[in-house]
């Protein structure tokens, strides 16, 4: 596995890089091809946060994206524990996607993967995880043009997590939503 380190915040020792490309080595053991890992190590200056240290490791596989969080008050602990997020991930992803041979395709050729990351085969598909699952409710609501600040406003209004709405700026559609360190995320489409 080929694993790219950076830091933020922190000095990237040879030690704690080794240490990271080790752990993520595990989850090699379930492809033959040749994975490809971007890892970000970063610690937060706040001292208020508790937990400052965070590793964050992104896999794309096959037009899928395999990605891990995890916040300790340790960098090794977190290492640990991100390493396993992943392998847990790429085995789930293997047994579902790949399960008997069966590459289950959306209308764009990639498998069908839902906001949490859980893969849809459709009707009679049986992995080896006994839940699968499924859009259990369906909305729809008339997109407004409005600047991302107006938008992260509403979201609050409304006490949701997300929101979506076309930015007044591109007349795109795009979606505002919480992050865990309490500020707010953007999502754009790339052009």
């Amino acid at each position: 596995m080929q694993v790219t380190v950076t830091g933020r915040n922190i000095e990237l020792t040879p030690a704690l890089k080794d240490y990271l490309t080790d752990k993520l080595q595990r989850s090699q053991k379930h492809f033959d091809l040749d994975l490809s890992a971007m890892a970000l190590l970063s610690v937060a200056k706040n001292p208020s946060v508790a937990r400052n240290q965070t590793a964050e490791v992104t896999i794309k596989l096959n037009g899928s994206i395999i990605r891990g969080e995890e916040s300790t008050e340790n960098m090794y602990a977190s290492i640990d524990l991100v390493a396993d997020k992943i392998e847990r991930q790429l085995r789930k992803y293997k047994t579902r996607y790949f399960h008997k041979g069966n590459k289950s395709k959306g209308r764009n050729g990639h498998a069908i993967v839902d906001m949490g990351g859980h893969i849809d085969h459709g009707p009679g598909d049986e992995s080896e995880d006994s839940f699968s699952p499924k859009i259990v409710r369906s909305k729809k609501f008339m997109l407004k043009p409005m600047s991302a600040e107006e938008a992260c406003k509403q979201m609050d209004l409304l006490g949701h997590d997300f929101f979506m709405f076309i930015n007044d700026d591109t007349n795109q559609v795009n979606t505002v939503y919480h992050r865990r360190d309490s500020n707010y995320g953007l999502i754009e489409p790339e052009a």
